[in-house]
């Protein structure tokens, strides 16, 4: 035994195959189990076919007997580090040893060996155990199950829950589709090709929300650029795909980033348009105590100034953000009816949608109808009719620098493997946004301490609420997030809160956020899918971590981030004035995703509710008191921010000067979220976009100066 402990310890390339995921599949059926029909029918969406109940438990029973399930787990984890692997090969190994498994088991008997009660009861014992590493053991297991669960589904499944599973309609309302599709240039097919482009002014490294502002500043002013993306593209007629299909096509490392502890799993896009083909349209300014923190304690004197606020409504009127012809979903509503009963401030978030209708819950996935305003139907369009170009899948290994000057790039073709270089541009701009910049500039042999430090997340969890079996919201059918809570943004005073909004109500996203009580339990669930509003408390975190790179697998992300003490609080304090909106609101089961956390059941009507109502307060009164665990809640980002941050102080408080420029290279630039300071608070793509303008900007007059010598 000991010995294939050290064999598994010095295999410098592990990978986990199909036989070290049994003890792991065993788990997962203990979190999530068939039901016998008789009690699985009230749960049932309406319109499920009620003969089809039997075969519908006989396909999709539990995961072990879903082969996609498998495939998912062993792909999923064998993108991770190679310590993650090796981590997990020895915990399987270890579970399934007699000598070692009763250290986490509290048992002589295996988990092989374990009924399914008995597999069930060791998930309790670690959910609620004292230590740690017992806690996080269960979060990762109940976790990834229920994520990978409900990504598997069958079309029986989405009945059941009354979702659609894609966006299957071709238009809203008489919006034609807009047919335009991009052209990308040629990759080389040998290795060792350069590409040399003396007619574009810059390269574009990234394509998301930074770069998109970038192009279409630099097209403005006559200049060219080559965008390169090293996701895919998608035409709008082509975002038709299921959560599993989207999670593997448009999101970094197939949507299921996590960080080294396993506390907070990560979101970050991974197509050509990046996060702004995927984000939830959502458009809010950089908050005014942000701003005023980044002047104070980074020097950023611009961000003080009208030009800054040019910047952001050169942005808001290009995407046409607008509060007009939305439609809100049963989520947003709840937000916005019980903010007003109750005075809590609270308004609709303008979306990027042209003022058009946008019943689009899909979004997450791309917007199949065009209207959302991000890269690829907004900012790119413009320099494509103007000479710049673009190139898909291809990773940019390496910037090329010779005394201080960047002179090309070396560059991946991701799906062939064949490694060529591009040179010729003047500058270069680095959008590859807040994971991907920093390990770029890190493995081009910046030395700056701040390029990957200073990671911010805007960590969150959820408040659930159920309205009852006979409400059906159908949040498929309307905008995401249109509607903010602001009542504890700022505990503080320094604009670190928390704030409610509106959470993505897609079953895989929902599904780990349910109070895990048994197999049986979870299966009921991810029924109540139709009747569920699910409350996202989006914190601003003091909590600080990092980014770098596996020097073993070098496309492997290692982010370090341990939410702290405070933003835990912050997380409980908006959980509170969630619950406050979902009562009011009618709710008749409010829930923490902390399974000892108790549940608040009430059958008052909602027209005969008040907040000061004796069971509701003295409920609120004691899990007031209950803190959020490290563990205790799945906790997740779709925001990084940070880490190549600007600095008006010198690179010892930043990465990048006030113009973008990286202290330590004369002609490469940073256009993304990394160079915010710290976490703007508000949902990023605005401030992120308005960063980019300014950096773009300048540029535009240095290389117009440039021309005149």
């Amino acid at each position: 035994m000991h010995l294939a402990y050290i064999e598994l310890w010095l295999n410098m390339n592990p990978v986990v195959e199909d036989s070290h995921l049994d003890v792991f599949c065993l788990l997962a059926d203990a979190v999530v189990h068939e039901i016998p029909p008789s009690e699985i029918v009230e749960y049932l969406h309406p319109d499920f076919p009620k003969d089809k109940v039997e075969e519908y438990l006989a396909e999709f029973s539990h995961p072990s007997a879903i082969p996609e399930f498998r495939e998912v787990a062993k792909k999923i984890i064998n993108k991770g580090t190679v310590l993650s692997i090796k981590l997990f090969l020895l915990l399987t190994t270890a579970l399934d040893s007699r000598i070692l498994a009763p250290a986490l088991t509290n048992s002589t008997t295996l988990i092989r060996d374990m009924d399914l009660s008995q597999r069930e009861e060791l998930l309790r014992s670690w959910r609620d155990s004292p230590f740690t590493t017992k806690r996080k053991l269960f979060r990762v297991y109940n976790s990834f199950t229920l994520n990978a669960f409900s990504k598997t589904a069958t079309d029986l499944h989405f009945k059941a829950l009354g979702y659609p599973g894609r966006e299957l309609r071709t238009q809203i309302q008489d919006y034609e589709v807009d047919p335009f599709r991009y052209t990308f240039l040629e990759k080389p097919q040998q290795d060792g090709q350069e590409l040399h482009f003396p007619d574009i002014d810059v390269l574009i490294i990234g394509s998301g929300s930074g770069a998109g502002v970038v192009a279409q500043t630099l097209s403005e002013n006559g200049l060219k650029s080559l965008v390169l993306e090293k996701g895919k593209y998608f035409s709008n007629d082509e975002l038709t795909m299921n959560d599993l299909e989207g999670s593997e096509a448009l999101f970094e490392n197939g949507g299921a980033l996590s960080s080294t502890n396993q506390q907070i799993f990560i979101i970050a896009g991974s197509t050509f348009g990046g996060g702004s083909t995927v984000n939830w349209s959502a458009c809010l300014k950089t908050p005014f105590k942000v701003r005023k923190e980044w002047y104070d304690n980074f020097g950023l004197d611009f961000v003080a100034t009208q030009y800054y606020e040019d910047c952001m409504d050169y942005v808001w009127k290009k995407m046409g953000a607008s509060n007009e012809n939305i439609d809100h979903s049963g989520a947003n509503s709840v937000i916005l009816e019980g903010s007003k009963k109750l005075g809590y401030p609270h308004r609709a978030v303008e979306q990027n949608n042209g003022g058009k209708i946008h019943d689009c819950g899909m979004c997450h996935l791309g917007c199949r109808f065009g209207i959302k305003q991000g890269s690829v139907n907004c900012w790119f369009r413009g320099p494509s009719e103007n000479g710049s170009k673009f190139m898909q899948q291809v990773l940019v290994d390496k910037i090329l620098q010779r005394d201080g000057k960047a002179v090309g790039v070396l560059c991946r073709d991701v799906v062939t493997g064949v490694k060529f270089k591009i040179t010729g541009p003047k500058k270069i701009v680095v959008s590859g946004g807040s994971l991907q910049t920093p390990v770029l500039l890190q493995k081009s042999g910046f030395k700056n301490k701040h390029i990957g430090a200073n990671l911010k997340l805007h960590p969150v969890s959820l408040t659930l609420g159920d309205f009852g079996n006979d409400v059906d919201f159908e949040a498929y059918r309307k905008p995401i997030m249109t509607s903010i809570c602001n009542k504890v943004e700022d505990l503080d005073g320094k604009a670190h809160g928390t704030r409610i909004e509106a959470m993505l109500n897609a079953p895989y996203g929902v599904a780990p956020f349910f109070p895990w009580k048994s197999g049986a339990e979870s299966r009921k669930d991810l029924l109540r899918y139709k009747q569920t509003v699910p409350i996202l408390l989006l914190s601003r975190d003091t909590t600080s971590g990092s980014v770098t790179y596996d020097k073993q697998k070098p496309d492997a992300l290692v982010i370090d981030y341990l939410l702290n003490k405070f933003d835990r609080n912050s997380i409980l304090q908006g959980f509170l004035i969630a619950s406050d909106l979902l009562y009011i609101e009618g709710a008749i089961e409010i829930m923490s995703p902390q399974a000892w956390v108790p549940r608040f059941k009430s059958s008052k009507p909602k027209h005969a509710r008040s907040i000061e109502d004796e069971d509701y307060v003295n409920w609120r009164a004691k899990v007031a008191k209950i803190p959020f665990d490290s563990y205790g809640s799945p906790y997740g980002s779709a925001h990084q921010m940070s880490t190549c941050r600007m600095s008006g102080k010198g690179p010892g408080y930043g990465a990048c000067d006030t113009k973008g420029k990286l202290f330590e290279c004369s002609n490469v630039y940073v256009a993304d979220a990394s160079t915010l300071p710290t976490a703007s608070g508000a949902n990023p793509m605005v401030s992120t976009m308005s960063f980019a303008r300014h950096v773009s900007l300048g540029i535009v007059k240095e290389l117009q100066q440039q021309s005149k010598l």
